[in-house]
């Protein structure tokens, strides 16, 4: 109590961050506490901003500029060093070095020389130019102090900061508010009502230990303004892909994980794609440049594959009537649908019955704008049974989306190349007065499961989940999903 009455007796406005530090209290605390006395009459409160300089990245990495770095060692190597050395020696960023000999050549300290096809870099004067001096002085200085204010700075400091604006990463400048406290009743009551016999915050040390006893507990005032607290949050894809997985599980399915990286084999070929189908083609698929090829992990189905895709082998069709290339099946790929994963499952498990989905990120060479992204989510399903048939896959779709909330859910004919019949299904967004469509599905075809040795009808489906979002929380962008923006994250509901 005394350091308060210290404090306000040199000082007739003082800051907050000041009184934090004469009373102990909590930041938080005080500044509740400096509401209630400004409405009692006891204090004024100001708002007052300021311009912090604060040291950036580039500067706590490198703790001074370039030039002077670059400088200092041409001193040690008698004036002259070629180029290369230099960057092996002094482990600065290319970028670094680069901007360094730019300004030191601008300042006339240094040249640069080419002789037997190497460059190097000759001192032209020993004595470092006065302007790197003082803006590394500045620097130094602002390493110390950790923050500066910019009315509080010279104004030949004002000047380096003009320069300093212009290097990305030496130093960030950010609006600071700071909130002052001027006394205008009795220190007492100031004192009385930072320490007096209110209780503002029950904890459980005031519960164990009975410390209200004999102590008043401050009323609530449930209109006053409080600050907005925002807690940790998972992301809203996030909660989607729970929201997706919980419906699947409780339909009785269980969930399948596959690579991001996936050979064309698996991708394509046991779903049937020919190799000169237009969705192989660099402009629609991710290859990898190094390493290009990888291992087909069965190869027992190979010869049934290349069977398939030539001339359709024992599945009843002609196939696609090519020649089949082994080495093009073993390029590796970032995986352009999760069926890559649902077809793997299908093979392993065989002809017994079971229900598999997977969710996961998906890879298409698409232009990035605001209704396609080059990675996305999407959930796949198989459904494997004697009995299956088109039905049942129409149907679990329709749960699936009724239990998104949209009850209005049709199915459209489509063409896939490893589906017949294939069905896009589609749901009525009532806010939006239209019908989407949202994925593929069908029965697998016969040259899909019969080389892979089942001969059961297998319903298939792959559906999108960005959309789903995008239709959830009306967003019209869908790079707004992923661009981290805190407005819109603070904004989004929880889910409950």
């Amino acid at each position: 109590m005394e350091e308060i009455r210290r404090l306000f007796k040199e000082k007739r406005i003082v800051s907050i961050n000041e009184l934090v530090n004469a009373t102990n209290l909590k930041p938080d605390y005080l500044a509740s506490k400096v509401e209630d006395m400004e409405k009692k009459g006891i204090i004024k409160k100001y708002i007052e901003i300021k311009d912090a300089i604060y040291p950036g990245d580039r500067l706590y990495k490198i703790g001074t500029l370039p030039e002077e770095i670059i400088f200092n060692y041409l001193i040690r190597e008698e004036n002259e060093i070629e180029l290369d050395k230099l960057e092996k020696d002094l482990k600065l960023d290319k970028n670094d070095i680069k901007a360094g000999i730019s300004y030191l050549i601008k300042m006339r300290s240094i040249s640069i020389k080419k002789r037997n096809d190497k460059v190097y870099i000759v001192l032209l004067n020993k004595k470092i130019p006065d302007k790197i001096i003082k803006i590394t002085q500045f620097l130094k200085k602002l390493l110390r102090s950790k923050r500066l204010y910019l009315d509080e700075i010279t104004d030949i400091e004002k000047e380096i900061i003009k320069d300093l604006k212009k290097r990305p990463g030496y130093i960030k400048i950010v609006h600071e508010k700071n909130i002052l406290i001027e006394l205008v009743g009795n220190i007492d009551e100031l004192i009385d009502a930072l320490y007096g016999e209110y209780i503002t915050l029950i904890t459980p040390e005031i519960i164990r230990k009975r410390l209200w006893i004999g102590k008043k507990i401050k009323p609530y005032d449930l209109n006053i303004k409080t600050f907005k607290i925002y807690p940790g949050r998972i992301h809203p894809m996030r909660e989607l892909i729970r929201e997706v997985r919980e419906i699947f599980l409780k339909l009785g399915f269980r969930e399948e994980y596959g690579p991001l990286i996936e050979v064309a084999f698996i991708n394509f070929d046991m779903l049937f794609q020919p190799q000169d189908h237009p969705a192989r083609d660099m402009q629609d698929t991710f290859y990898l440049k190094k390493p290009k090829y990888g291992k087909i992990p069965y190869n027992e189905l190979i010869e049934n594959i290349r069977k398939t895709h030539e001339n359709g082998w024992k599945t009843g069709s002609t196939g696609w009537m090519y020649k089949w290339s082994v080495e093009e099946a073993k390029k590796l790929v970032l995986r352009t649908h999760t069926t890559s994963v649902t077809v793997r499952a299908l093979y392993e498990t065989g002809e017994k019955e079971d229900k598999i989905f997977c969710i996961g990120s998906v890879f298409r060479n698409e232009t990035v704008d605001y209704k396609h992204l080059a990675e996305f989510m999407q959930v796949d399903g198989i459904i494997i049974h004697p009995d299956a048939n088109i039905k049942w896959l129409m149907g679990v779709i329709k749960h699936f989306y009724k239990e998104m909330g949209f009850e209005k859910v049709k199915f459209w004919p489509s063409y896939f190349p490893y589906t017949e019949p294939s069905i896009q299904p589609s749901i009525y967004v009532d806010k939006w007065g239209k019908w989407l469509e949202l994925g593929g599905a069908g029965i697998f075809r016969p040259e899909v499961t019969i080389p892979l040795g089942v001969k059961w009808p297998v319903p298939a489906w792959g559906l999108g989940l960005e959309r789903l979002l995008m239709i959830k929380y009306d967003i019209d962008d869908i790079r707004l999903i992923y661009k981290n923006d805190l407005g819109w994250l603070r904004g989004v509901p929880i889910r409950q």
